[in-house]
């Protein structure tokens, strides 16, 4: 009898080891992460200063599908190691107009005076 009852704990014991690891869902090996490949605008974005993020955003809000091109040919660019500085506002700005993309950033002109910057409409409201 005595065995029995430690036969029907032992296997008592062990379902309810089995069923807490099936619980915790399937362990995942150590198995290398899946290689994630950049995307384009992402290869892009890293070599951007920050005003250029901006020169590109307004780009991709304005004309999506010719500015998807140029990335894709930066993309290229960037990893062919063609280009390895950082690509600064002006000079996307240049790359889009000499493509014939006029892109319309938001622009403010800004005097200082006695230390305190103001905008130039305020000087001609005087």
């Amino acid at each position: 009898m005595s065995e029995d009852l430690e036969l029907k704990r032992l296997q008592l014991k062990r379902m309810m080891k089995i069923v807490a690891q099936l619980s915790q869902g399937p362990k995942e090996e150590a198995l290398p992460p899946p290689p994630t490949r950049e995307t384009p605008l992402e290869i892009v974005r890293k070599h951007l200063d920050a005003k250029g993020l901006e020169v590109l955003q307004t780009a991709l809000d304005q004309y999506p599908a010719e500015t998807n091109l140029v990335v894709e040919k930066l993309a290229e660019l960037i990893k062919s190691g063609k280009i390895s500085e950082t690509i600064d506002a002006g000079d996307l700005y240049n790359l889009f107009r000499s493509l014939g993309i006029r892109v319309k950033v938001e622009t403010k002109i800004q005097y200082v005076k006695r230390g305190e910057a103001k905008d130039l409409r305020e000087l001609f409201k005087q």
